[in-house]
């Protein structure tokens, strides 16, 4: 498929030129935006092609290609498609779209009906918020939360440090990560995170819309995020890790992390749980406002 559609690799030199499509359209996934395509590159092979107004994102995992929904406005949804339809011709495999969001559903289930089995996929739902609340902690259904932190400020105020953290601060975030992950079982994902978040500490100076926060206790580092807006009035918070032991810490670099660096953004994409039950116990304990859907989609 590369050669016959012309296909390019997605590296952090890409960055331009695809931002250039992801600012055109307001797509609530967190699939579309370029440092989700980038960080999640070497996992999913992703490539891409630019023509006549759309672009179009497709990916590989082992043998079997999948295609993203074009990104672009509504005057070039069929002539997009029309594209991804031509890439996968002269392949000996069904097309399959991953990551669709629900309005493309609908639109390929009245263009084309019957066409694809349309698979919901709850474990890569997103989970949206206000971020205001997030910000306070404020009214009752954060009441728990608002305890955790509390009971942080109570135990660490004088000891405690938010920071934005940049170049220098990296290597001790990797280290934090690394300890993160000692007591758990070592899988693909957690690989490829460490992978991806290399990925972008290394080439941090070119991405100039990230930013990443931390909060150090008695000088070390216990927990770092990092995010950047999805939208104008979206933020899409990528990573966030934290000392698990310190009681109130990831309730404090969720509140402050917002607090200093998106202090205005109506909105939080905290992405999905993966299907891991502890995750989605932890997002869920934030009270989303709702899940953005996503779909597979393949050719009968």
């Amino acid at each position: 498929m590369e050669d016959e559609c012309k296909l390019k690799p997605i590296g952090i030199n890409s960055k331009d030129e695809l931002e250039e499509y992801f600012n055109k359209v307001r797509y609530e996934a967190c699939e579309y935006s370029f440092m989700t395509i980038y960080m999640w590159q070497h996992v999913f092979n992703t490539s891409y092609m630019i023509e006549d107004g759309y672009l179009n994102i497709f990916g590989r995992v082992n043998d079997s290609y999948f295609a993203i929904q074009p990104i672009t406005e509504p005057e070039n949804y069929q002539k997009a498609f029309e594209a991804i339809e031509g890439c996968f011709n002269g392949l000996e495999q069904k097309l399959i779209l991953r990551a669709v969001t629900k309005p493309w559903v609908e639109y390929l289930s009245q263009k084309y009906p019957d066409r694809f089995e349309i698979i919901e996929e709850r474990d890569s739902h997103d989970y949206f918020y206000e971020a205001e609340k997030l910000r306070t902690l404020s009214g009752r259904k954060y009441h728990s939360k608002k305890n955790h932190y509390n009971s942080f400020l109570k135990e660490y105020g004088d000891r405690f440090e938010y920071r934005r953290l940049g170049c220098k601060d990296f290597p001790e975030a990797i280290a934090l990560m690394e300890r993160w992950a000692e007591d758990k079982e070592k899988d693909q994902h957690l690989v490829g995170e460490r992978l991806a978040v290399e990925k972008v500490f290394k080439n941090y100076p070119k991405l100039t819309e990230t930013k990443v926060g931390g909060i150090y206790i008695d000088n070390n580092l216990e927990a770092f995020t990092f995010g950047e807006l999805l939208n104008p009035d979206t933020v899409v918070v990528h990573v966030e890790k934290a000392n698990p032991e310190i009681r109130g810490l990831y309730a404090a670099i969720n509140k402050l992390f917002l607090e200093n660096e998106f202090p205005d953004v109506e909105f939080v994409n905290r992405e999905e749980d993966l299907g891991l039950d502890g995750l989605r116990q932890a997002k869920l304990s934030y009270k989303p406002i709702k899940l953005v859907e996503k779909y597979t989609l393949i050719e009968k």
